[in-house]
């Protein structure tokens, strides 16, 4: 069970909340009522399907939900926050009961909705909050993104991972959703503002100028043969991976491995 429970607030930035700003009164979270139910689903987080999942942890490192604040029209398309909490138990709060947000979030978790609030009224856009606790962070946002029919997951860069090693993690968490697995990508925005972006699941590979040339010269030199004109070069494509597959299973396993290593130091 990925699952010990979900929180979550729905915030919607409104004048009251700008007053309250104005007054010195911005790091208060009296604005929101928090739920618990464990079949969250976008209905009940007032997000539409196709939002953007953004996952916030630090304070101090909300870039990319500047980011996709400053791109997104959330009157046209919904913007969810999520911070993801390990929980190895299961949370003592069950059913579909409503509590005051001071008696679930925690002081860290009141600083970082504190912030993302503050950022989110100050660019007039209307987000949704959520808190998530669950074994497992990876496959806990991977399913909130399931359950939502989110299209988008934005992170931050990790202090602690290069943004493949994120992006794998993410990668196999979705691999362990139940189906119907949704089509998704997962997109890393570092500090610097680089964006690195990735499909997950099953998605057409993205080659390389040299990879197409190659393919094409190989589609070339086989079709010149009057025999095999008809082919196509996926069907080029489809029989080296058949082959690749065969040699994966063979004694030449670890030759290969250490090829693709190769390439990729090249």
């Amino acid at each position: 069970m990925v699952f010990s429970g979900i929180f979550y607030a729905v915030l919607t930035v409104s004048e009251r909340y700008a007053k309250r700003e104005e007054s010195g009164d911005a790091e208060s979270l009296e604005q929101f009522r928090v739920f618990d139910n464990p079949e969250l689903d976008y209905t009940l987080v007032g997000a539409r399907p196709g939002n953007t999942l953004v996952t916030v942890r630090d304070p101090n490192r909300l870039h990319h939900l500047r980011e996709v604040l400053s791109r997104t029209n959330t009157s046209q398309q919904d913007v969810v926050v999520l911070s993801a909490r390990l929980s190895p138990g299961r949370h003592s709060f069950t059913g579909s009961t409503s509590y005051e947000a001071r008696d679930v979030f925690d002081i860290y978790e009141q600083e970082l909705f504190s912030k993302v609030v503050a950022l989110a009224e100050k660019q007039g856009k209307r987000v949704s909050l959520l808190v998530v606790p669950g074994t497992d962070v990876f496959d806990a946002i991977m399913l909130t993104a399931q359950r939502l029919e989110s299209s988008r997951i934005v992170s931050g860069l990790s202090t602690k991972l290069i943004a493949d090693e994120q992006a794998k993690l993410t990668g196999d968490a979705w691999e362990r959703l139940p189906e119907p697995k949704p089509r998704l990508t997962m997109e890393i925005i570092g500090t610097d503002g680089r964006r690195h972006e990735y499909p997950l699941g099953p998605h057409e590979p993205r080659l390389r100028p040299s990879d197409v040339e190659l393919l094409h010269r190989l589609w070339l030199e086989i079709t010149a043969d009057p025999r095999y004109t008809g082919l196509h070069h996926y069907d080029v494509v489809a029989l080296a991976l058949e082959e690749l597959k065969h040699n994966l299973n063979s004694e030449d396993r670890e030759t290969l491995l250490q090829q693709f290593l190769r390439d990729r130091a090249s």
